[in-house]
C-alpha cells in the first residue's frame, strides 16, 4: 500500500442494525470454534487498551458526528486549544480567501525559522494549487471562523469534514483546506501534524498528512513518514474488534482473523492521526466502518461512528518503530519552552492580512497599561513619540521596544510643521529622532507630522517618510469606547494604518477589544515597517500599504 493510499481517509460504511444488539445471539452458531490450547493474553480482553465512552453509540447508534451539538463541542475545544497554544508561546494563525477557495489554520514557533518557513511553504503550495489569484482578505466575524491556530482532532477527521466544517473548510466546502494539529509539546520537542485536503462535496481529490517533530533547541525538523511498526495496525484492528464483540456480549476466546486491506487501511489511518497525551498514552480515533466476520456473526455489520481508544504508554512504545520510539521517550518531560517571543516573528503581509495600529503623543502614564495589553494579546504596534515625553519616560520607551513594538518620532513638542521656518521644522523632526534613538539605541527612520500637516520642502529636508493614516478613530474627540472599537476593528482591512493616541484613557481601555476584534476578522497586527515587508517607502507621504 502506498503512503498516499495510507493517508487517504476511508468513507463511512453502512451503519450496523441497532436492533441486532438487543437480540439474544447464539454464540455457538455465530462464532468460529476456539483453537485448541489458545488462551487470552491476560484476564483483560485487550491489555493496555481502554475504550473512551460507550460502544453502543458506535454500533448502530443514530448520532451524527456533524450535528450542531458536535460542531459546538469542536468550536469550544478549538478555542481552548488556541489558548493553550498561545500559553506555550506559539503564534496562532488563520487565512481565508473565498474567491480563491482556500482556508488554512496554522501555527508558527518563535525561534524556529526552519519550521515557520516550512509552514509558509505549505500555505503557498496550497494557494498555488487552487490555480486562482490570491490576495489577503478580511471578513466579518462569524461563529466558527474566529478561532486561530491548530484544531484538535483534525488529523483524524474525515476529509469531507475538513472541507465542509466552518472551523476549517473553504467557503462552500470546495477548494483546499490546510489544517494542523498540535499533537504534543514535551522536552525539547513540539509534534505537529499538517494536513492538506482538496476537493468538494462530490469528491476528495487529495489528502496528505505530514507529521513533523520540531526540536526547539536545535531548530531541526524531523519528518516521519510512518512512525509505527508493521504489526501496529493489525494489532490495533484486532483490539477494537475484540472490544466490540465483548461489548456485544460474546464470550468467545477464538482468535480474530486477520483484517483485509480495507480494514487495515482504517486502522493505519487511525494510527497516523493518533495523538500522544502528556503521560505517554496514545489517543486513537478509529474511523467508522470497522467490520469483521466475528462481528457479522453477532449481527454487527460495521461501526457507524468513530471510536476513541486510549493505548497505554508501554503498548504504544512497543508499536512504535525505532525512530519514533526514540522521540516517544521524550514524552512526559516538561516542555522546555520556546526560545523567542511571538513579537520576534517576521510576518509575510502578502500572505497574511495585516493592519498597522499606531499610537501618537506618548509615552505617558497610560502607556505601560497599553503595552501590557498588547503583550497579553500577542499584538504589535508602532508608537510615534514626542521626544519631550520620551525623555521623561525612558523606561517606558525601552519597554515598548523590548515587547516588539516599533518606535518613531512625532517631533519634539507637537507643532504644526508647516507653520514653522524650514530649519525649525527640520530640527523638530531630526532632534526628536536623535533623542529617541539615544534611549533605544536604534535609529529612527520614520516620522509622523502633527495634525498630518507636512509639505514637500519639509519632506526633502528631513529625508524620512511621513507616515500618515487612512483610518482615523478621532479618539481625541472622546466618542466613547464602542465607537472606537467600531471605527478600528469594524472598519479596517488589509494594508490599513489606524490612528490612535495613547494619551486617552478610553483608547487604552479598549485596546484589548480592538485587537480581538481585528483578529476575529482575520487581521494580524504588525508594525508599520512589517506592513511593508521591512521596506517602508524611503520618502514621501505614506497612508497605507
Amino acid at each position: 500500500m502506498s503512503n498516499a493510499q495510507r493517508k487517504r481517509r476511508s468513507g463511512v460504511l453502512a451503519a450496523a442494525c441497532a436492533a441486532a444488539l438487543a437480540t439474544t445471539v447464539s454464540l455457538s452458531a455465530c462464532s468460529p470454534e476456539p483453537v485448541a490450547g489458545w488462551q487470552p493474553a491476560s484476564f483483560s480482553p485487550v491489555p493496555g487498551i481502554e475504550l473512551a465512552g460507550n460502544l453502543g453509540a458506535h454500533v448502530g447508534g443514530t448520532e451524527n458526528i456533524d450535528s450542531g451539538e458536535d460542531r459546538g463541542q469542536v468550536e469550544s475545544a478549538g478555542a481552548l486549544a488556541a489558548a493553550a497554544q498561545q500559553q506555550l508561546g506559539l503564534y496562532t494563525g488563520r487565512i481565508r480567501n473565498d474567491e480563491a477557495g482556500v482556508a488554512a489554520r496554522f501555527i508558527y514557533i518563535p525561534g524556529v525559522p526552519a519550521f515557520n518557513e516550512r509552514v509558509t511553504q505549505e500555505l503557498r503550495a496550497a494557494i498555488a494549487a487552487t490555480g486562482k489569484t490570491y490576495t489577503p482578505r478580511a471578513y466579518s466575524p462569524e461563529k466558527g471562523r474566529t478561532e486561530r491556530g491548530c484544531v484538535p482532532g483534525t488529523s483524524s477527521w474525515s476529509a469531507q469534514d475538513v472541507l465542509s466544517r466552518v472551523e476549517t473548510g473553504p467557503a462552500g466546502g470546495a477548494g483546499i483546506a490546510l489544517v494542523c494539529e498540535l499533537a504534543g509539546a514535551y522536552g525539547d520537542l513540539v509534534e505537529v501534524r499538517l494536513r492538506a485536503v482538496a476537493g468538494d462535496a462530490s469528491a476528495v481529490n487529495s489528502d496528505e498528512l505530514t507529521v513533523l517533530f520540531v526540536n526547539i533547541k536545535t531548530g531541526q525538523l524531523l519528518q516521519i513518514e510512518n512512525q509505527w511498526s508493521t504489526e501496529a495496525a493489525p494489532e490495533l484492528w484486532r483490539a477494537i474488534v475484540e472490544l466490540l464483540r465483548r461489548e456485544a456480549g460474546a464470550l468467545s476466546t477464538a482468535p480474530i482473523l486477520d483484517p483485509d486491506a480495507q480494514q487495515l487501511a482504517l486502522a493505519d489511518a487511525a494510527l497516523q492521526a493518533a495523538a500522544t497525551d502528556d503521560d505517554g498514552s496514545l489517543v486513537v480515533t478509529v474511523p467508522a466502518g470497522i467490520a469483521s466476520p466475528e462481528l457479522a456473526g453477532l449481527g454487527i455489520e460495521a461501526t457507524a461512528d468513530p471510536i476513541e481508544l486510549r493505548i497505554d504508554p508501554v503498548t504504544a512504545s512497543t508499536w512504535a518503530n525505532d525512530e519514533y520510539a526514540r522521540l516517544h521517550a521524550e514524552i512526559g518531560k516538561p516542555f522546555a519552552g520556546v526560545t523567542a517571543s511571538v513579537a520576534s516573528l517576521p510576518i509575510d503581509c502578502g500572505l497574511i492580512p495585516c493592519v498597522a495600529v499606531t499610537y501618537d503623543d506618548g509615552p505617558g502614564e497610560l502607556t505601560p497599561k497599553l503595552l501590557q495589553t498588547l503583550t497579553d494579546e500577542g499584538a504589535r504596534a508602532t508608537f510615534f513619540m514626542l521626544s519631550s515625553h520620551a525623555t521623561s519616560y525612558p523606561d517606558v520607551v525601552k519597554q515598548a521596544l523590548a515587547a516588539g513594538n516599533e518606535i518613531a518620532t512625532h517631533t519634539v513638542n507637537h507643532p504644526d510643521l508647516t507653520t514653522l521656518p524650514l530649519p525649525d521644522a527640520k530640527a523638530q523632526v531630526l532632534d526628536s529622532a536623535a533623542a529617541i534613538s539615544r534611549i533605544t539605541g536604534k535609529p529612527v527612520t520614520m516620522f509622523r507630522p502633527p495634525y498630518g500637516e507636512v509639505n514637500d520642502a519639509i519632506l526633502t529636508e528631513v529625508g524620512m517618510p511621513a507616515i500618515l493614516w487612512n483610518i482615523d478613530t478621532n479618539d481625541w474627540r472622546e466618542p466613547g469606547q464602542a465607537a472606537l472599537i467600531e471605527r478600528s476593528a469594524g472598519a479596517a482591512g488589509p494594508g490599513d494604518i489606524i490612528l490612535f493616541h495613547d494619551t486617552h484613557s478610553d483608547t487604552v481601555e479598549v485596546a484589548g477589544a480592538v485587537v480581538r476584534g481585528l483578529h476575529d476578522r482575520g487581521l494580524e497586527l504588525v508594525t508599520v515597517t512589517q506592513l511593508f515587508g521591512g521596506q517602508v517607502p524611503a520618502s514621501g507621504r505614506v497612508r497605507s500599504r
